[in-house]
């Protein structure tokens, strides 16, 4: 059963890995400043989880359902075939 953002939102920090780490569905990673963050497909959304490098703890889940949001990503990386393959897969 897939969660939605805003239910998803509403979970504690600890509730909200446990269902990344569970349901969500790794893409890909990248750096910013001192953090390591890891983007999830979740069925209806997305959640990045940034890591804090230094300390080596979650600092946030940030969700989004755009996919222009995915921008950062792309420019690390070519996406754009899993992107399509998810949207497909929803269908």
């Amino acid at each position: 059963m897939e969660i939605k953002v805003t239910e998803f939102s509403q979970l504690s920090l600890t509730e909200q890995m446990n269902c990344v780490q569970t349901t969500g569905r790794y893409l890909h990673a990248r750096l910013k400043g001192w953090c390591h963050i890891s983007l999830y497909f979740m069925g209806t959304f997305y959640a990045e989880v940034w890591l804090l490098e230094h300390c080596g703890s979650v600092g946030m889940v940030r969700t989004f359902t755009s996919q222009e949001q995915l921008e950062p990503y792309l420019k690390t990386t070519s996406l754009e075939k899993l992107v399509q393959e998810l949207i497909h897969e929803k269908e």
